[in-house]
């Protein structure tokens, strides 16, 4: 037999697997507490017998701790075994044949001490049901029908060779007849199909809702990736439109590394693509953290997205927080390497979803507020600044949370009017350097 923590490793290879996995370890942890619990049951009903054993013939005696000794260690060892790790599917038959055996063994002692007619009518016989019906939480249709059928059998046996009523007894009790046993092994037999059924119907149940739970759960895995987990489970659990393209307000930041195509340049690419990696590890948390959509990554750049499913707050802030914790907690990554941030943030109308081919797409947003976004982070380089917005973007903010200064108007390709440019710091940072007002050319 191997062992059964050998037999998860093996099994883990595909994803329909999983489920299996889980019964399997399930299964194995409620089999070890059933023996358990039937080990406890015998020790403590034997307590009390001894209690009551000089009262009993010393046959009943003698024959009920034979019974004792054989299934209470019967049970430990089952429960040892799985213990160890060592299950198998089978070991569950095992387990019901020992209950339904138990089961036997109390009306064969109530045969000896009582007699046939207290034996037949007492309460052991409905524990066989009792046993059965407990298969069918166990989800294994075949345990059902096979604790039924042993049941059946080994109560037919125990009346014509043990029990054996006599004619005189049948005749004054009808129901101890060998017709109306039939009947009863019958009705056994067919309780055992029924929690068979019910098992195989609950189980399937279980199967899809599982599968589906996992489906989901593996979805969430990869939206996260160009989302937050909070927004890719509110998508994936909302309207099934939730990432059709549709038009809507945005708040759109585009960041870049200052300084990179020189340092790329010449540095190893293991150190260049190590420093982007914890760069873009830190920008995606601390979006997420503020609300914010982490787009894409554009080279040593990204888009993040701000407002775009929840009302809750101010996009506008939290944007603006995200820009003044990416430039504090990176600056100690890039300042050794004479690097730095540039960020720019604008609001806008932007059309958002799904974008692409049928084989293969993303979710993106597209725009001329996008476009007039990623045209106003090149201003950074050319006005030696870290954070420019648009005026609208910074009259946007609530109090405290930036101040701004004007770095004039320009003109920006595809847009037909000159912008009203600001440059954005943290309060109480001190005053931003002035910057001389100028109405530049279309870039």
């Amino acid at each position: 037999m191997r062992n059964w923590k050998q037999q998860l490793g093996e099994r883990q290879a595909s994803f329909a697997s999983l489920v299996e996995v889980e019964y399997l370890r399930r299964e194995a942890k409620s089999e070890k507490a059933s023996c358990l619990v039937w080990f406890l049951v015998i020790f403590l009903t034997y307590s009390l017998f001894l209690g009551f054993a000089p009262k009993v013939s010393e046959d009943l005696f003698h024959d009920i701790t034979l019974l004792v000794a054989v299934m209470a260690p019967s049970f430990a060892l089952l429960a040892l075994i799985i213990h160890l790790g060592y299950y198998s599917p089978y070991l569950r038959f095992l387990n019901t044949f020992l209950q339904i055996t138990l089961v036997s063994g109390a009306i064969f002692a109530d045969t000896i001490s009582q007699g046939p007619e207290y034996a037949l009518s007492s309460m052991p016989p409905m524990a066989y049901g009792l046993v059965a019906a407990i298969t069918a939480f166990r989800l294994q249709p075949w345990l059902g029908v096979f604790a039924g059928v042993v049941a059946g059998l080994e109560f037919l046996l125990l009346y014509l060779f043990i029990i054996s009523p006599s004619d005189e007894l049948i005749e004054r009790v009808p129901s101890l007849a060998l017709d109306v046993t039939l009947m009863k092994v019958v009705i056994l037999v067919a309780l055992g199909v029924v929690c068979g059924f019910a098992a195989r119907r609950l189980k399937n149940y279980l199967n899809t809702s599982v599968h589906d739970a996992l489906q989901i759960s593996s979805l969430e895995k990869t939206f996260g990736r160009f989302v937050s987990r909070d927004v890719a489970q509110r998508i994936l659990t909302s309207d099934a439109q939730a990432l059709a393209p549709r038009e809507t307000d945005a708040v759109i930041v585009f960041g870049d590394i200052r300084g990179f195509t020189a340092f790329s340049s010449e540095s190893l690419p293991s150190e260049v693509a190590g420093l982007l990696n914890r760069y873009f590890e830190v920008v995606c948390r601390i979006v997420e953290e503020e609300g914010g959509v982490l787009n894409k990554f554009l080279g040593d750049g990204y888009l993040a997205l701000f407002g775009l499913f929840s009302d809750e707050g101010n996009p506008h802030d939290a944007a603006a927080r995200a820009v003044f914790r990416i430039q504090h907690e990176t600056e100690p990554l890039l300042k050794p390497h004479g690097l730095g941030n540039g960020a720019a943030a604008h609001a806008g109308r932007v059309i958002t979803g799904e974008i692409g081919s049928e084989g293969r797409c993303e979710f993106t947003a597209i725009g001329s507020a996008v476009n007039l976004t990623a045209r106003l982070e090149k201003l950074n380089a050319e006005l030696d600044t870290y954070f420019v917005a648009t005026q609208d973007f910074s009259q946007a903010l609530s109090p405290g949370i930036a101040q701004a200064s004007s770095l004039g108007k320009h003109g920006f390709k595809g847009v037909p009017f000159p912008i009203e440019i600001v440059y954005l710091t943290e309060p109480g940072s001190g005053q931003p350097k002035p910057v001389e007002a100028v109405e530049t050319a279309s870039q």
